[in-house]
């Protein structure tokens, strides 16, 4: 469905399953973030009501890759 950016850097995916359910799963975690739950490819059911923050620079909207 869409994708945003939250308050702590991450990149969060929003999804609609077969069933019409939203589901929010962590497509990256920011640099900067310091939320232990946040893990790539995990769930994050508060994540749909959580505030949208926008991306202080480009370089810092992807992770490295290796």
């Amino acid at each position: 469905m869409s994708s945003r950016f939250l308050a702590c850097g991450c990149l969060a995916g929003v999804y609609e399953t077969y069933d019409s359910h939203t589901v929010v799963i962590l497509d990256a975690k920011g640099a900067d973030c310091a939320d232990s739950a946040h893990e790539q490819g995990k769930q994050l059911p508060d994540a749909v009501r959580a505030p949208v923050a926008v991306p202080r620079s480009r370089s810092s909207q992807h992770p490295a890759k290796p």
